[in-house]
């Protein structure tokens, strides 16, 4: 029997989802629809426009990445792909890989540390290398936020320093102000996957629509067919909780390198 196959219906009989993946570290999210968007009708007055309206979607199972790709993961893939290293990626002393005697590799301590200001062609690239690919927008909102229509990745309760990296500056604390991509377990979503809020926002496969939801299908939505921004996700080490939901929509040009710019992977069955 199939790996997939055997957690899926390990899932259908109740077992937790997170389960051993397609990949190393990947984890199962099974078939089904969830609340995808966000009411804006508030007693916070949170929500954007684009967060709306509120609708059901239904998604296929699909595996997806439990970590944001680590600054050594994609240090290896920049060394396949020497003469694109450019393009997908722009190093700096605030960049989590560095070059050395013509290698890029990790900066010393924080091989664990999640890879940033990788372009959306650098992280489309490394997952295709590693036979995945980018999740869409819905994929990630449903591994986020689970099928119960949380606001975050860990429920409903405002965030802390415990739970997400949030409220961190760069400028005091340097890379510090970022987590290891397998560290704050207390903010884990419903699948058991980690910085699903804070650290890095991470690029997904769709172009950016802030008008998307009026008009995007129920089933596999996978975003406009073109546009001038990609979408990013999840919210970064600095901002505050307002960006930490699970349904805020964050783009940009799928060129750009911001220091807070990373990722993850997911695959279809």
């Amino acid at each position: 029997m199939k790996r997939w196959f055997a957690a899926f219906l390990l899932a259908l009989l109740g077992f937790p989802p997170a389960l051993h993946g397609e990949g190393p570290g990947m984890v199962l999210a099974p078939e089904g629809s969830f609340i995808m968007g966000f009411d804006g009708e508030n007693d916070m007055e949170w929500g954007d426009v684009d967060e709306g309206p509120v609708h059901q979607v239904y998604l296929d199972a699909y595996w997806i990445d439990r970590y944001e790709v680590s600054a050594a993961e994609y240090a290896d893939f920049l060394n396949e792909h020497p003469r694109d290293g450019g393009r997908y990626i722009r190093l700096e002393p605030d960049t989590t890989i560095e070059k050395a005697d013509g290698r890029f590799r990790a900066r010393p301590g924080l091989e664990g540390y999640p890879a940033n200001r990788a372009t959306w062609f650098g992280a489309d690239a490394f997952c295709r290398w590693r036979g995945k690919r980018l999740p869409t927008e819905a994929e990630w909102e449903k591994a986020a936020r689970g099928d119960d229509g949380r606001i975050f990745p860990w429920g409903n309760r405002l965030p802390d320093p415990e739970t997400v990296t949030y409220r961190r500056s760069f400028a005091e604390l340097g890379f510090k102000a970022m987590e290891p991509v397998n560290g704050m377990e207390k903010g884990q979503s419903p699948y058991g996957l980690r910085h699903m809020a804070g650290n890095v926002w991470e690029w997904v496969a769709d172009w950016f629509d802030d008008d998307y939801y009026r008009k995007s299908p129920a089933k596999n939505p996978a975003g406009p067919k073109t546009g001038a921004t990609k979408v990013l996700r999840g919210g970064n080490w600095y901002y505050k909780a307002y960006y930490m939901r699970a349904t805020y929509r964050f783009n940009d040009k799928p060129d750009a390198t911001k220091v807070w710019q990373g990722f993850r992977c997911a695959k279809s069955p």
